[in-house]
């Protein structure tokens, strides 16, 4: 793990320093202003595009922030899709198609951006609709050569294919998306299952869960509680009738409760109880993101490790959670994506956080995350790159098993779209 104390000094894209520093750019800006500023030497560019990049603005790099300029909505009502800037967030995507009674598969937080999109999207929904890369119809943007791409989906040349794979899995090593299009799908009402449970009853639930159809997917997070939500969607009162036999088998539950939504985006999926930092200013973190398939019948082993790991937390930010995929997602798009690892059924993570500045305690936590996740490989062996980690020792082998096969795919694309490496390195 690298000691860099440099990256603390700016912590935040929004200060006046990151500003003042002229750390930040627009796109147009940095690929058509020959303003001095912008050609001398820096490690990479940053993408802002969401609310989780807020902390992207560091010393060595340059950020391009898509957020003010690049959010604009719009749903074309005949074809029903929408088309976002590259600046638009989940949640306000799916306030506005709530007003359109349209939906989309968004992940379990409101704030990420187009790079949940890019780096694959896995949803609640996922289970009956795909990943987020599964439903692009349109991408606008430019690759780090400065290139400006349109590509649509069923027109891309041959010349194309390849980038026009690589960017529904792989597009921030290469590209920056100004614009993408997105099939939506009709909104349906949400019927949550949720509340806390001990890791037996969990243990219990997961190959209950391993049963379930494509309108129920299971989520839980195990932090100072294991809290789940297991989420259905009714379409119709046949498939109502399909879900109720299912969920009856949760009834022995007692802690169980049941709830009704409009839509995802009324769901807050990080309870307040579980006294979770993901948003605290106060607070740096890392997550590492696993793939796997079903655990069948090792989940009493995977239930013991993850005791042993969450009796060894190093503070009660640190947690480890899963969303569960299968059936469209193993389906969609085989092959013509650089989410490569299809076959997986859950989608773990593991977050470690720690109190700003205390390097101590960082690598305290960094040492945690680790582990946990040399334990948990067993079962979940590939990685799910949600978020880059170039400046970490384990990027090399985060880059090699959430590609697999395609690495050198990527690698070859990498030197022709972006030769100078000016986005994150491979």
């Amino acid at each position: 793990m690298k000691n860099n104390h440099n990256l603390l000094e700016v912590p935040n894209i929004n200060s006046k320093d990151s500003l003042y520093k002229k750390l930040i750019y627009n796109v147009e800006d940095f690929f058509l202003n020959d303003d001095s500023e912008l050609s001398k030497e820096f490690e990479h560019l940053c993408i802002c595009s969401g609310g989780t990049t807020s902390s992207c603005a560091k010393n060595g790099l340059i950020t391009l922030d898509l957020r003010k300029n690049y959010n604009k909505i719009h749903l074309e009502r005949e074809t029903n899709i929408v088309t976002i800037g590259g600046g638009v967030i989940m949640g306000d995507l799916m306030n506005y198609l709530e007003k359109h009674n349209r939906s989309f598969p968004i992940g379990l937080s409101k704030l990420p951006g187009a790079g949940y999109i890019l780096t694959g999207g896995v949803s609640p929904l996922s289970r009956s609709y795909g990943l987020a890369i599964d439903n692009i119809e349109s991408i606008k943007g430019f690759l780090g050569n400065g290139t400006f791409i349109s590509l649509q989906k069923n027109q891309i040349s041959r010349d194309k294919q390849l980038i026009w794979e690589a960017i529904k899995g792989a597009a921030p090593f290469f590209s920056i998306i100004t614009e993408i299009g997105l099939r939506t799908i009709q909104s349906y009402p949400i019927q949550i299952i949720e509340g806390f449970i001990n890791s037996n009853e969990l243990s219990e639930i997961i190959k209950l869960s391993e049963g379930f159809p494509e309108n129920i997917s299971l989520q839980w997070i195990y932090a100072k509680k294991i809290y789940i939500y297991i989420v259905a969607e009714f379409k119709d009162d046949l498939e109502k009738e399909g879900i109720k036999e299912n969920l009856l088998t949760l009834k022995k539950f007692s802690t169980l409760e049941q709830k009704f939504y409009g839509n995802l985006n009324e769901i807050n999926f990080f309870a307040k109880e579980l006294e979770l930092f993901e948003l605290n200013s106060n607070n740096h973190s890392e997550v590492i993101s696993l793939l796997g398939e079903d655990l069948k019948n090792d989940v009493p082993i995977f239930i013991k490790y993850l005791n042993e790991i969450m009796d060894d937390k190093p503070n009660n930010s640190c947690y480890v959670a899963s969303q569960q995929l299968g059936f469209k997602t193993k389906k969609l798009n085989h092959g013509s994506s650089f989410f490569v690892h299809r076959k997986s059924t859950w989608k773990p993570w593991i977050y470690a956080s720690w109190k700003k500045n205390d390097l101590q305690e960082k690598e305290v936590v960094m040492d945690w995350m680790y582990k946990s996740w040399s334990k948990l490989k067993r079962f979940y062996p590939n990685i799910h790159l949600a978020q880059l980690h170039n400046h970490l020792n384990s990027h090399t082998e985060e880059l090699q098993l959430a590609f697999g096969n395609r690495i050198e795919e990527l690698k070859t694309l990498k030197n022709i779209c972006d030769p100078q490496s000016i986005l994150p390195p491979l």
